[in-house]
């Protein structure tokens, strides 16, 4: 049965899409385990400072826009919503360069980077979600291919010609050509931007900005705040150990949980915009939550079982932690899947209040195991954090199918 339904995919855009994240992530995984291996523990450590930078800011620039550009049925107007964000972000991003003059523990030119290149990213993202608006799903695959490839092959040149913060640079280098290519995809779609219609447009959709946007801050933050906490309290080695056993996990994640949901979002929301069958939303969101579920608790059974073994044989004492994070962390990121795919289902339903309450939750949880963690050891940090994770994602995904089950019936 589970075979069939995978064949079934091959005639839907998830192909399309796994194929383009499929490359990207393979490169990212195997060529990020090898560089990790050259750079060492410690400046992966500033690496993934300088990632968690670039995703917070990335959704501080961002102001939800992607749900504008995705929720939005006149063309005209997604164009717009597109090419007005676009000015909105660098205009921001310009004020947050001002937070470089107030003194923090992270670098200065880590920061201005990690700014920069969120809102590089962020465009980069909102034309995939243009272009998957408009059913244009190879050139959303080419696209999450160019960043990846370029950073690994700059990050592999840097190990040989020494520059400092290899990782970083490396990695900015293909966002930028990343972005390049985002500008040539989307240019038939540029529009003067009209901001009073974009505003407009915004004011249809007041939860986007009272619940979605501080929801998916909250969010970014939960997620991506514990490297920057980590290096407050821990040596740059154990952070980089941490940061390379979270990518690993998050990588069958990102290859298919991002397919998945790049097809799941237009399509849901065109089932509950079209006011079809409450029943064809339930079934279509339990269908592909469970799918993606299943094919992530046999990738992490395999890299438990296989992966980390071959890990410890690749990797030098340096990472004698990374086999046991990764263990830790397979708990909290197994129920993560279930959510991962179909988190768009609280915009739709217009629940993103919710959305907001478990975003809270998720945030403290990363500061009550940086407390724990800080006065008992990172090991206990990295397991309380996933259990975190492993009962909040859980309960949040009953939660969504309790909510749909009951739209279902009434």
């Amino acid at each position: 049965m589970f075979l069939n339904k995978l064949k079934r995919l091959n005639s839907s855009h998830i192909t399309t899409i796994f194929k383009g994240n499929f490359i990207s992530k393979f490169v990212l995984v195997i060529g990020g385990l090898l560089l990790a291996k050259y750079y060492g523990s410690s400046e992966y450590g500033i690496f993934s400072i300088y990632l968690s930078i670039m995703s917070i800011f990335t959704v501080v620039l961002g102001l939800v826009q992607e749900h504008l550009i995705m929720l939005e049925s006149n063309e005209y107007d997604v164009n717009n919503n597109f090419s007005s964000a676009g000015i909105i972000s660098a205009g921001i991003m310009f004020l947050a360069f001002l937070l470089v003059l107030i003194p923090f523990d992270v670098p200065k030119n880590i920061l201005f980077l990690g700014i920069l290149t969120g809102f590089i990213y962020l465009f980069t993202n909102n034309a995939k979600f243009l272009l998957a608006k408009k059913k244009l799903f190879k050139l959303v695959s080419v696209l999450t291919i160019i960043d990846s490839l370029v950073s690994f092959l700059f990050q592999v040149l840097f190990v040989f010609v020494k520059i400092e913060n290899g990782l970083v640079i490396g990695s900015l280098i293909g966002y930028i050509v990343a972005f390049l290519a985002a500008v040539y995809c989307a240019r038939k779609y540029f529009v003067k931007p009209d901001f009073k219609r974009y505003i407009a447009q915004a004011k249809k959709r007041p939860e986007l900005f009272k619940f979605s946007y501080p929801s998916t801050l909250i969010n970014a933050l939960g997620n991506n705040i514990m490297p920057i906490l980590i290096s407050l309290y821990f040596a740059d080695s154990l952070l980089g150990e941490y940061s390379l056993a979270v990518k690993i996990m998050s990588v069958p994640l990102l290859l298919i949980s991002s397919s998945i949901a790049t097809v799941y979002y237009p399509r849901a929301a065109e089932i509950n915009n079209q006011g079809r069958s409450r029943s064809e939303l339930f079934a279509y969101t339990k269908k592909m939550s469970l799918m993606n579920f299943y094919i992530i608790l046999a990738l992490y059974i395999l890299i438990n079982v296989v992966g980390i073994p071959v890990l410890e044989m690749f990797f030098n004492k340096n990472w004698e932690h990374l086999g046991l994070f990764i263990f830790l962390m397979s708990f909290g990121y197994l129920t993560r899947s279930l959510i991962n795919p179909i988190s768009d289902i609280l915009t739709i339903l217009k629940r993103n209040n919710v959305a907001l309450v478990f975003n809270i939750y998720l945030f403290l949880a990363n500061i009550a195991a940086i407390l724990i963690g800080k006065e008992k050891g990172i090991s206990y940090l990295v397991g309380i954090f996933s259990l975190f994770l492993f009962v909040g994602y859980g309960f949040l995904y009953f939660y969504i199918m309790f909510i749909l089950k009951k739209n279902e019936s009434d």
